[in-house]
């Protein structure tokens, strides 16, 4: 219960102001993965935070559950939760590959296994990119985890729960925001800065008057959580374990997630179609039913008890792709799902929603420490607004890729929603609620009864499945580029904001495995593995970044340039939040660099001649990298380097001299 875990993240409680008012730096809306991540970023950071949460309990049905490779990469900054996650999430046997089938149990048309271009998956897919790598881990299990780790490493941050967001009023100074208790008693909380991550229907997002943008509905959908520990174990003793079922018989259509075969823990994605269809006719009678027919709907289908099957609760969504105008208004910022909304195929959704905090937390709070001027904050909407218009193009691109699979059945949603909005348009009439809504049910049974393996069209239907389902047509699960390849200094899609997305925003189709990190301004400093000659301890790139996110690295690997570079850092101080990073530059006389250099220094070793970069670096280049590990700006050594050349390279990265005990800027 979040109530229970609000006692524990009190440790540094906001205090009153005059008005008798809660002050704290940050206010933020919203306790899933995205809300939290900040929370617990910018308590890393130093900066006392107030999360408000309108639930007392964390939701129990499964979310999103694909965990990419730049969110691990993120948990790894906090504690053990990367570790955690990785083992309490289900061995890659069990979700490595997608399975298109005419039931769960019965005949299967045709397997994707998305980790087949790794040698050894088991072992850790793509660990020449990352020291980490994607996970299955479903949302109502990571969130608690995601909450411990809030209330026993956290101690700036405050975690209100069953608090509703009311109002807010923007003041040159601060923000004030209105929540009210589930007794009604409302509250008042003075702060910095309020981030929405509330989701959906975000309150925040209404308050600062943003307008979303794009296709409100492109699919209906009713999502069933169901558990059932024999469908688990019939599936492993047939060694068919996939992470998505697709489902295609003449009884049902639709996806089936496992989400974890160990609990036997399922949710079944259906088509559903307002107004013809009542989300009060998905009874737990009604669901159990179709589930037994998505479970073995096909004459091929093995025996299956399904006395254990338990329907949870049934729950309607509607598949969106919408982002807003834009994330920030004054000192008010949109993350996650309140800025974004995408179809789920591909899983960028809330990975999207965790990498907003990441860009925007140490914008923040290094504006409130006085380590970086205002103007930085101007950066994070147009940054992250262009990562989520493309992870948009790319999301809907996927989603078409899996109508491909439903037309090989002479089957198309679209067509199916049009049918729907001409039939409810009769049933305005009272009369003819009843005849409609059965035509409509008749009409949608004659559509999937082409899917029977009866079908005299179904050679044709497989042929076609074949050549979908072996090319890389299908929907993918990995995509490095969008992942950790993406990059802040691209160009933006051309959209216009209208319901159609452009196709210049969708993604190569290109294996997985074959991408090639890049050094190059606004894109994720790449990994590879470094050496601390005086501990004799190897880390990651990502790591080193991660754990000095109090300062921007300049990274140096020509020793040619390091004396230079120790002297310009030395006749500046202290004044930047800046460190540098020497590699492989332990030359004579650098041990006295240590001591000179007034912010201390990195000293450490790495093999650069295995690795493959697609970079922009020359030999006299320095990379100067951000907290979030995105390379701010590379520096051209060449003609040496001067105490000016650093400032003006750390000026125009956003930071300002170190402003000592500044607090609510003037925005």
């Amino acid at each position: 219960p979040l109530e229970g875990l609000r006692c524990l993240c009190t440790g540094a409680s906001p205090g009153p102001d005059s008005a008798d008012h809660l002050r704290t730096s940050v206010a933020i809306v919203g306790g899933g993965p995205t809300g939290v991540t900040l929370s617990l970023l910018l308590s890393k950071f130093g900066i006392n935070n107030v999360v408000v949460e309108r639930r007392e309990e964390a939701s129990q049905h499964p979310q999103a559950h694909f965990i990419n490779t730049r969110t691990m990469e993120i948990f790894r900054q906090f504690g053990g939760l990367e570790e955690r996650v990785r083992r309490h999430s289900p061995p890659i046997r069990e979700w490595r590959s997608f399975r298109y089938c005419e039931s769960v149990l019965g005949h299967t048309f045709g397997t994707i296994d998305h980790f087949d271009a790794y040698a050894d998956a088991d072992a850790g897919a793509g660990t020449q990119l990352s020291p980490t790598m994607v996970a299955h881990f479903s949302q109502n299990r990571l969130l608690p985890l995601m909450l411990e780790e809030l209330a026993h490493s956290s101690p700036l941050s405050t975690l209100l729960a069953g608090r509703e967001f009311v109002g807010m009023e923007q003041h040159p100074t601060h923000v004030r925001v209105q929540i009210r208790n589930r007794q009604g008693k409302e509250e008042s909380i003075r702060a910095d800065f309020l981030i929405g991550a509330d989701g959906a229907h975000s309150k925040v997002r209404e308050a600062a008057r943003i307008e979303m943008r794009g296709n409100t509905c492109i699919q209906s959908i009713m999502s069933v959580h169901f558990t059932s520990k024999a469908l688990a174990e019939a599936l492993q003793e047939k060694a068919s374990e996939a992470m998505l079922y697709f489902v295609y018989n003449p009884h049902i259509v639709g996806v089936v997630v496992a989400h974890n075969m160990e609990e036997g823990d399922f949710v079944a994605q259906i088509p559903f179609f307002p107004p013809m269809e009542k989300a009060s006719k998905y009874t737990s009678e009604y669901c159990s039913d179709l589930l037994a027919k998505a479970i073995g709907g096909g004459p091929e289908s093995e025996a299956f008890d399904a006395s254990d099957l338990r329907v949870r609760d049934a729950k309607p969504w509607a598949m969106s792709a919408l982002v807003a105008d834009r994330f920030r208004s004054g000192r008010v910022f949109l993350a996650g799902d309140s800025a974004h909304l995408f179809p789920p195929a591909g899983g960028f959704g809330m990975n999207t929603g965790v990498q907003d905090a990441h860009n925007l937390a140490w914008k923040v709070a290094y504006v409130l420490k006085g380590l970086a001027s205002p103007p930085l904050l101007e950066t994070y909407s147009p940054e992250r607004r262009k990562i989520a218009v493309k992870n948009t193009c790319l999301s809907i691109a996927n989603f078409e890729e899996t109508v491909k699979v439903a037309r090989a059945f002479g089957l198309d949603p679209g067509m199916a929603n049009g049918l729907v909005s001409v039939l409810s348009s009769a049933n305005q009439f009272t009369a003819l609620h009843q005849p409609v809504e059965k035509l409509t049910e008749s009409l949608l049974s004659l559509g999937r009864a082409q899917t029977s393996p009866l079908s005299p069209l179904r050679p044709l239907q497989q042929l076609y499945l074949n050549q979908l389902l072996t090319q890389e047509k299908s929907l993918r699960l990995l995509y490095p580029e969008e992942d950790i390849g993406f990059c802040y200094d691209d160009p933006e899609v051309d959209w216009d904001g209208g319901s159609s997305f452009p196709e210049s925003g969708k993604s190569n189709r290109g294996a997985a495995a074959s991408f090639i990190p890049k050094v190059k301004a606004g894109s994720r400093f790449p990994h590879f593995e470094v050496r601390d000659p005086a501990s004799d301890r190897t880390y990651s790139t990502v790591d080193v970044i991660g754990r000095h996110g109090d300062v921007f690295l300049l990274f140096l690997t020509n020793a040619g340039h390091a004396a230079d570079l120790r002297k310009a850092f030395a006749s500046l101080g202290e004044e930047y939040a800046v460190t540098p990073v020497f590699l492989n530059c332990e030359a004579e006389g650098m041990s006295e660099a240590k001591e000179e250099l007034a912010g201390g220094g990195l000293f450490l070793r790495c093999d650069l001649s295995h690795l493959r970069f697609d970079s922009e670096l020359s030999a006299n280049d320095a990379v100067l990298t951000r907290p979030d590990g995105h390379v701010a700006r590379i520096l051209d050594l060449s003609s040496g380097c001067s105490s000016d050349l650093l400032k003006e390279a750390f000026e125009t990265a956003g930071l300002s001299r170190r402003q000592r005990g500044v607090s609510s800027p003037p925005l």
